[in-house]
């Protein structure tokens, strides 16, 4: 076959002697990934030309879509659910966790909860976090919501993108776009937020302050500079968020064909809390809004020789000693029935006798025990309460146009970071790792004729290496929030106030458990045999690493997680009608893990094993109209399942890696279809899915699988530059399946001293089977309504609906449906903004889940005012 070639500025034509078919590539110019275009200095005449088009304050999907694939799309034409938030949105808009992603796309759910969520739920599933294409690493409790180094997001519903490699949580995934330099001029703008005043009660400094600047150093470099501060209170009593936060960035453009990408960022957060909600949760408590239970809660110790038993109490009061104590005997229904009344020494009144609690009831006729009132502002946290964090993220992203069709995209992300989460009815927690991520992808995009038929391939082929290494020291026994009576001081909702036991450093809210393994004389139950953590780090204390039935805690481990992957995307469009998505991912996995924390050489456990883990998708399309795209995606991924509080390795049986943390399965079904009956004013979307997941490794080892059935719809309009509005709806079922349900109170909570709660199971085991998924509301809707004046001033409209949800797997408490209406009134001038937002301002009582499944209700906060204002020069 002969070959005859000729290029012609930025077309390269060749001829395939004897084929019967011509094939034109066409050469195409891309910025590093997430990167703004910006115009180029050259004149020569072969030069790629690349202009910069600003998609600030627009609701529609106009950014290329390139959270999927790595190249060059647009949302209309890929076949997968993806929603768009702009720099205004993130400027503009009130985003104070990821619940507030709700406004943005279908299928969020909210109840990520406690403050400090890292990424939403999608499907109601965790998600990952990407930036820059690129996956960071974040803890379970890992720090509040900071956008400071952020101008646009992608939020995309299932599994990760076989460009990206597999990760942990297939939900979905945001994936945010870091602010880029101006190359035209200089730019700077101080903007912060003011509040929050609470009519009914409950106001608190709210402060936040950002400066951001960005300028042209040169022709072809300019930098990016922005600097937050937070000093953060919240609604929650003895719950602050307060940090500091820089974030740098350059931008080089070398040469025509090349660009030059860096951004870099420390942040502090150096005091902030966890939400832990209300417990003790009935009905009442719901209906009635913060009709609580009060009171003293009653231990269920099991000693030897005796069984079970709890002690008696005279009244009320936390400090008041037993006045004898009475055995407990199962009914046949999970019901612990009390017996008579003994006044002889409690059966753990010796060392030989010391038990262990296994569980609580709540009894209703001990004097001051009964129903009372809960604020919603109480039970999130201790004044001494204080978590920690700090990272430093480095990125760089160098591209090449090595060829005028061909491009080279070299991204190298690295990250250190450092979590200490000290909070009392919380765990303690204390994880240090540090993530190495390089990318290499060759991008193409080729236009040509295949025996008459125009047709365009887009490839994006590469490799990956991921180096994770850590070290997780956690004490999950610390986590003891069910028996709290939240209307007394919080400083003394700890363990040693509730067993009365001193702490052996006044410092370190882990000491309770005083000498590890030896049983401890408590002040109200006797000796009493305490979970082993063992002091680390001065002060902090952790449990044993292990599997449990070695006595260890699966969260408890120090290691390393080597990735390799080989990737290849491969998307064809035949006549602009009919495209064929294709693609590939191989990833060979090398773990190792060690046990950090040990009392005997036995203990000293360690294993390490190579995994492979496949992932593949494919896709096709057709386009009815240039402005429509009818869809069908499968896409098959294997998951890395790591860690119960972070993304880090959990033991296994045997005290080893859990093999099925490698390959757990996540299974998409969706077919959807996207249309703009109006190009440039109205975007509508419709997606239905079936997606099947298999969940991280629970605390016995076991894997649960989740299967979630939906749909999903969107629509952005935006007919004026003066008028914007956007609807979201989803519609989820969500069920548990082969599951043997693990930990905190899986039937709620009874005022009848004999149901057992804050067991972990032990007590009043939940049978495996078909359960809808907790917390997850089958219905949602959302939307807002945008309008301004010429003369800037304008107001918007935004709202959530969600239909009833149980609180968890046993259903004895339900939420009704609920609502929410924010109003932001504001005057945006092009040297100054100022806003006042009216939140909730119908004054709904409101819910959501503070942990996701575990039966821990937040409440939302009432009609609160804030303010907000910009200044630009």
């Amino acid at each position: 076959m002969g070959e005859f070639m000729r290029r012609t500025n930025n077309r390269r034509t060749v001829f395939l002697g004897g084929s019967g078919f011509l094939l034109t590539l066409a050469a195409v110019a891309s910025p590093a990934y997430g990167a703004e275009d910006a115009d180029s200095s050259a004149d020569t005449a072969d030069a790629i030309i690349v202009t910069a088009e600003k998609l600030e304050g627009t609701v529609l999907p106009k950014r290329e879509a390139r959270s999927i694939y790595g190249t060059a799309g647009s949302v209309l034409d890929t076949p997968r659910s993806i929603s768009q938030v702009g720099a205004d949105q993130l400027i503009h808009d009130l985003i104070k966790t990821t619940d507030d992603f709700v406004k943005y796309a279908p299928g969020i759910t909210r109840g990520g909860g406690q403050n400090i969520s890292a990424s939403p739920f999608i499907r109601g599933l965790k998600s990952e976090v990407y930036q820059n294409g690129q996956r960071i690493y974040f803890d379970g409790n890992d720090h509040p919501l900071n956008l400071n180094a952020y101008e646009g997001a992608d939020i995309v519903a299932g599994p990760s993108s076989i460009v990206f490699g597999p990760g942990s949580n297939t939900g979905g995934y945001v994936n945010y776009i870091t602010k880029k330099p101006y190359f035209d001029k200089q730019h700077t703008e101080i903007s912060s937020q003011l509040g929050t005043w609470v009519p009914g009660g409950g106001s608190y400094a709210d402060f936040n302050l950002t400066l951001d600047t960005s300028g042209p150093i040169s022709k072809d470099l300019a930098y990016r500079v922005s600097i937050k501060g937070q000093r953060g209170r919240t609604y929650y009593k003895n719950v602050q968020n307060d940090y500091n936060s820089f974030f740098g960035a350059l931008s080089w453009k070398p040469a025509n064909n090349v660009t030059v990408d860096w951004n870099g960022s420390y942040d502090n957060y150096y005091d902030f809390n966890i939400t832990r909600g209300w417990n003790r949760n009935t009905q009442a408590l719901v209906d009635g809004f913060g009709t609580y239970y009060g009171g003293r809660a009653t231990p269920i110790i099991n000693s030897a020789g005796v069984g079970l038993w709890s002690p008696v109490f005279a009244s009320s009061d936390p400090t008041a000693a037993p006045i004898g104590w009475q055995t407990r005997t199962n009914d046949g229904t999970g019901r612990y029935v009390a017996g008579a009344v003994q006044t002889t020494p409690l059966p753990s009144s010796t060392v030989a006798g010391a038990g262990g609690v296994q569980g609580w009831v709540y009894d209703p006729s001990i004097p001051g025990n009964g129903i009372t009132k809960l604020d919603a502002n109480e039970g999130s946290g201790r004044p001494d309460d204080k978590n920690t964090a700090k990272r430093y993220v480095s990125q760089l992203q160098v591209g090449v146009d090595i060829l005028p069709q061909l491009r080279l995209l070299s991204s190298s992300y690295f990250q250190r970071s450092i979590n200490t989460n000290d909070s009392v009815g919380s765990f303690i927690y204390q994880n240090r790792s540090t993530l190495f991520d390089q990318r290499l992808e060759l991008q193409g995009k080729f236009d040509g004729d295949l025996f008459g038929l125009p047709i365009s391939l887009q490839s994006n082929t590469g490799g990956a290496i991921r180096l994770l290494k850590y070290r997780a020291l956690s004490a999950n026994n610390n986590f003891n929030f069910d028996p709290y009576d939240l209307t007394l001081d919080p400083s003394t909702q700890t363990p040693s106030a509730l067993y009365g036991l001193p702490l052996a450093n006044p410092n370190a809210s882990g000491s309770w458990v005083g000498v590890p393994g030896v049983p401890q004389q408590t002040r109200y139950f006797g000796y009493l045999n305490l979970p082993v953590m063992v002091p680390v780090d001065g002060g902090f204390y952790s449990e044993i690493g292990g599997f449990p039935t070695s006595g260890g805690a699966v969260y408890t481990s120090n290691g390393h997680v080597n990735q390799w992957s080989l990737f290849t995307q491969q998307n064809v469009t035949f006549a602009d009608t009919v495209g064929v998505n294709l693609g590939v991912n191989v990833t060979q996995i090398s773990a190792y893990i060690n046990n950090p924390v040990y009392l005997t050489a036995a203990q000293q456990h360690s294993d390490r094993g190579r995994f492979t883990l496949p992932s593949y998708q494919a896709s096709v399309y057709v386009k009815p109209s240039a402005n429509s795209t009818i869809y069908a995606t499968y896409d098959r991924s294997t998951a890395l399942n790591t860690g119960v509080f972070g993304n880090f390795l959990t033991w296994g049986p045997g005290n080893k890696l859990n093999p099925l943390a490698f390959k757990s399965v996540s299974e998409l079904y969706e077919g959807g279809v996207k249309w703009e009956p109006a190009p440039g004013k109205l975007f509508l979307s419709a997606t239905g899915f079936i997606q099947y997941r298999d969940l991280s490794p629970d605390q016995n080892g076991n894997i649960a699988r989740i299967r979630i059935k939906g749909v999903e719809g969107s629509a952005r309009f935006q007919p004026t530059n003066n008028l914007s509005a956007g609807v979201n709806g989803t519609y989820l079922n969500a069920v548990n399946s082969y599951v043997s349900p693990f930990g905190f109170s899986l039937y709620g909570f009874f005022a009848d001293n004999a149901t057992p709660f804050g067991d972990q199971g032990r007590l009043r085991a939940f049978p495996a089977g078909r359960y809808p998924l907790a917390g997850i509301p089958k219905y949602s809707l959302n939307g807002f309504v945008d309008y301004h004046l010429d003369n800037g001033l304008g107001a918007e409209v935004s709202a959530w609906w969600t239909s009833s949800w149980n609180t968890d797997l046993s259903r004895t408490v339900r939420v009704p449906n609920e609502y929410n209406v924010n109003l932001t009134l504001y005057y945006r001038q092009p040297k100054y903004d100022l806003a006042l937002r009216l939140l909730n301002i119908t004054d709904q009582k409101n819910f959501l889940n503070a942990l996701t499944g575990a039966g821990f209700l937040q409440p939302l906060a009432p009609f609160s005012v804030q303010g907000q204002f910009a200044i630009r020069f």
